[in-house]
């Protein structure tokens, strides 16, 4: 019985610390960077109002501010105003989960870059996250698309990596607390541009 129960809860503890902020940054650091000129970068283009995910750990990675990160490159469709971003946490536990935290690079149609845009949340109020209906976190932001905005480059901060976050977490069973998830560089976001 001993043998049983330590080979079922030995998967879940090394899924929750597979992806922790130190081996995602050594793994960023070993990457190549990528495309330092903006208009060798291929956007692709994704539907209005289509929800897409995507596996940060498998994007190309460039510089930004100096410091490398994964990144998502995306072709505004034409009526698109705002773009919602879902960073779900990496890990089975609370306690040793990791988190992306998005930022926005906007472009206009010869490439050039018109905004930097970070989450408007302030940390110490807690980042507002949500349990989806099979019980994964995640943490959805909106970020609001100047009209001349024609590209889109969704990246994380790696200088953020291994700095805590507070989020503002809801329980399944009501009511919140306060905890604290550290951040990383690779998880999975879904994209949406309304």
């Amino acid at each position: 019985m001993k043998k049983l129960a330590t080979a079922l809860i030995l998967p879940l503890f090394l899924s929750s610390c597979a992806n922790s902020p130190e081996s995602d940054l050594v793994k960023l650091n070993n990457r190549t960077a990528c495309c330092s000129d903006l208009k060798s970068i291929t956007f692709v283009a994704q539907q209005p109002k289509q929800l897409t995910y995507f596996d940060l750990e498998k994007q190309p990675v460039r510089l930004f501010n100096e410091a490398k990160s994964p990144f998502i490159a995306i072709k505004k469709p034409h009526n698109s105003r705002f773009a919602q971003v879902f960073s779900h946490a990496n890990g089975a536990f609370i306690q040793t989960a990791t988190l992306v935290y998005p930022q926005l690079l906007i472009l206009d149609k010869s490439k050039q870059v018109i905004k930097h845009l970070k989450p408007y949340e302030a940390w110490e109020y807690g980042l507002p996250t949500t349990l989806d209906l099979d019980g994964n976190l995640y943490y959805k932001t909106q970020f609001t698309l100047p009209e001349e905005a024609k590209y889109l480059i969704f990246y994380t901060d790696s200088s953020l990596n291994n700095k805590k976050a507070t989020i503002n977490w809801r329980s399944q069973v009501g009511g919140s607390e306060y905890r604290h998830l550290t951040l990383t560089s690779f998880a999975k976001i879904g994209i949406k541009l309304l």
